[in-house]
Parts: structure tokens; sequence; C-alpha cells
């Protein structure tokens, strides 16, 4: 008789990456627990855009695409322009082929969720993983349940309870601290705004190795800024106080920030430890550039959820899965978030010290490359054309 709580994979988180996988894994007949603190729709920071390669992914994966999503609500704005600035000048002011599309993020995540509980996974909502027992894998909720698998997927973002109970935070822990970012935002209901924003606004020279950001959406506007804490000696919060002041909106007086914290170049190179795998953010995958981790969140669970299904197909020991799932994000994910950070250190150690005129420059040169690499119609990768993976 099959023991009640022991399943082929437990998952650590219900968001994007923990849905792609959870639903993944669930469609090839495996066994698949997913297990969130929160109830959902919950609540989720983010600035929400969804980029072209993520709807490319959605749309390949769970067969959602932009028209399904919204239909749904949750793409709730499209915009074909954009706008970046500096402190003190204009770059670009452009239209782009593929529009930049906006999400909620509470919808979003929910609406996977249901896509991974309606493929066959099991869900565990409002009681979280309080241990890893890697010697018997298992992990321990809150509430004092014991689930067991072959395979733990950490899918429990950016201060993941799984990366921190094995060696990997202990290798390398210092590389991963220096390259977090501190976020701050606000959302703004468009009514009460005294100037009409309807694209994108990309801001830079208001805060070091960072940038801020105005990204419309159907009822508000979502304002935030993130940077790297190592070159920011001051309070990046009160920065971003003073840069809601300088876009004179709104009244900031009372309004209220929230704050959080996301990878941003802090990527593990080798998120896994024997059966555990970690995805999105839990392994620091995001863009090193601009932050953006929808697309790795999916991208990267779905890259685990095959060497899973292949370990199982071959009757591998569990504890060679990694061995597979390392070799495909050397594949697929390294190289865009390795140049990515290599394009960040450049851009910010050399052109903030001219005020970012050579920025403007730089994009007069390639037009609307490095906002179509940010949506993965060109690799950061010497700026190569993405094929059909």
């Amino acid at each position: 008789m099959p023991e009640a709580n022991r399943y082929d994979v437990i998952i650590v988180g219900g968001g994007p990456a923990g849905s792609t996988a959870g639903y993944i894994l669930s469609n090839a007949g495996i066994k698949t627990l997913i297990i969130d603190k929160s109830i959902f729709p919950r609540q989720k920071l983010c600035a929400g855009l969804l980029t072209f390669k993520t709807v490319n992914l959605l749309e390949r994966v769970f067969n959602e695409s932009a028209e399904s999503l919204k239909d749904k609500g949750i793409i709730n704005y499209e915009s074909y322009r954009y706008e970046v600035f500096g402190k003190q000048s204009t770059i670009a002011d452009r239209n782009i082929k593929y529009p930049f599309r906006f999400i909620d993020r509470d919808s979003y995540d929910h609406n996977l969720l249901k896509k991974a509980r309606d493929a066959g996974a099991e869900i565990i909502e409002g009681d979280g993983v309080a241990r890893l027992d890697m010697l018997k894998s298992r992990v321990i909720t809150t509430s004092g349940q014991s689930y067991s698998a072959d395979i733990i997927i950490g899918a429990d973002g950016v201060n993941s309870r799984i990366r921190r109970s094995f060696l990997v935070d202990l290798f390398g822990r210092g590389d991963w601290r220096e390259n977090l970012a501190a976020a701050h935002e606000v959302f703004i209901s468009r009514d009460t705004v005294r100037k009409e924003i309807n694209h994108p606004l990309l801001f830079f020279d208001y805060v070091a190795w960072g940038y801020s950001w105005v990204f419309p959406n159907r009822d508000k506007l979502k304002i935030g800024m993130c940077a790297l804490k190592k070159y920011n000696s001051g309070d990046i919060l009160t920065v971003f106080r003073s840069f809601l002041s300088s876009l004179d909106l709104f009244d900031d007086r009372e309004v209220n920030i929230s704050s959080y914290v996301l990878p941003y170049g802090s990527y593990l190179p080798n998120p896994t430890f024997k059966n555990i795998l970690l995805v999105g953010d839990a392994a620091g995958f995001a863009d090193a550039l601009f932050g953006e981790g929808i697309f790795f969140a999916h991208r990267s669970a779905e890259l685990a959820a095959l060497a899973v299904i292949e370990a199982f197909k071959s009757n591998s020991p569990p504890d060679q899965v990694g061995k597979h799932y390392q070799q495909l994000l050397e594949k697929f994910i390294y190289p865009e978030l390795i140049y990515s950070k290599k394009i960040r250190d450049a851009m910010f150690k050399y052109l903030r010290k001219f005020r970012w005129y050579p920025l403007k420059i730089l994009m007069g040169l390639f037009g609307n490359m490095p906002i179509e690499t940010v949506q993965g119609l060109w690799s950061y990768r010497w700026m190569q054309k993405v094929e059909e993976k």
C-alpha cells in the first residue's frame, strides 16, 4: 500500500515556477505535490511586465496566448511605445513591433496554479515549509505535517527556505548577497495622477547601479525603483521618495510604499544538491540588467521538469537528476544570465560617468535592439537573433 504522504515530486512554492513544474510533471503522470504558504489569489509585488519570450513559452507549455490572457483580464494593458530618460535628458522615445504587456500578478499566478491543479497536481495552500530534511528527502510544514518525495523542487522565491537548507547556500553566499537588489514600488490609481501616462517610462541616473520605472496598467500606475545594495551607501528608499517627488504625478506625502528584494545577477552556478533542484528566484534566475524574472521562473521550471521526467523514464537514481538539469541550464539559461550581467556591469560602470549620453548614442545606433533583447527577440550573447528552441 502506498504511503499517504509520499510523492514522486514535491514542489515548494506555487508561483509561476512552481506551477509550471507542477503542470508539466502532472501531465506526464508523475505524482506531484505543490506546497505554498499563501492562499491564492495572493498579493505579489512585481512590476508585471510580460515579455514576448514569456508569451511564447505560455503558448507552448500552457496553450495560453496573449489573447486568452487578455480575455481573462490577466493582461490588462498593452503599449507599443516606450521612453527612456536620464536625469537631464530624454535618451529614447520610440515605438516597437511587439508590445509591452502588463499583467496583474495576483490573477496571473492564480490562473497558473489552477492549471497545475487541473492537470492533477495536489495543492496545499496556507501551510508553508518550515524545514527540509535532506537525509529523509522530506519537508515539514509550519503546521507540523511531513511529506516525502523522490525529488524536491525549491520554487519558493528569493528567500527560499529550500536553498537555505543545503550546502549550495554556504558556498558563494557572498556573491549571492552582493548581487541582490533592493526594490521599492507604489501602485497609484490612474484617476489621481496629474498627467496621463499611456506607455512605459524607464529612468536612469537617479540611483547607482539600478533604474526606475513607471508602468501603466488598466486602472493604475506601477512606479518602482531597484538597485544593487552594495553600490548604494545611502538609503535607496530615501532616493525612491525623491524620485517620486521629481515625477510630480501625484501627492506622494502619504503614499504606501512596498519593499522587496530581487535577484539582480545573483544566480547560482549550480542550483542542485543530489535530488533537490532550485528554480526561478530561489536560484537567482533573473535578467541581470532589468531584473525581469517571470520568464526565467517559467523556463527554469520547465527544464527542471524535463530533467525529472527523463530521470523517471530512464529509472535513473533521484540524486542524478541534478546533472541533467544542470546541463539544460548551461545550454538555455546561463548564457543569457552571464551576458546580461556583463552588459549590466559595463553599462553602470562606464555610461553613468558620462551622465548616460553614450547610451543615447548607442540607442541611436542600435535602434530597438536593446529593448527587443529584453523581450527575447535577440540574445544577450553577442546580440544574436534568437532561434526557436
